[in-house]
């Protein structure tokens, strides 16, 4: 007998995956802005530096009240994604990452 799937319904999977989708639908922005064809043989590279990035200075964030919610969980994934792409020789242009110290800060804390 099979059980029905209550793993969706969870509240705290739920809340993953709108941060999730936030991050993916932000990062895809950025890039249509940017010009970078899904084709690029470098954004996979940019792509593992941000979530690295991401990784170590999101639970700082949060504990700091910085990444409470989707939206600043994006924004700290767009600034570790540009980092990612300066770092490989492909910087972000003026204006196109969300502006925020105390998130840039956080990265800079976490090593990124």
């Amino acid at each position: 007998m099979s059980q029905p799937d209550t793993f969706g319904a969870d509240p705290s999977v739920r809340a993953m995956r709108r941060v999730f989708a936030a991050i993916e639908a932000a990062q895809a922005e950025l890039l249509a802005r940017l010009g970078v064809s899904a084709l690029e043989p470098e954004r996979r590279a940019w792509r593992e530096g941000a979530l690295r990035r991401f990784q170590a200075a999101w639970p700082r964030a949060a504990a700091q009240g910085l990444a409470a919610g989707p939206e600043q969980a994006a924004r700290l994934y767009l600034l570790a994604l540009g980092r990612a792409m300066t770092q490989a020789g492909r910087p972000v242009p003026p204006g196109e990452l969300p502006v925020d110290p105390a998130l840039d800060r956080v990265l800079g804390e976490a090593g990124s």
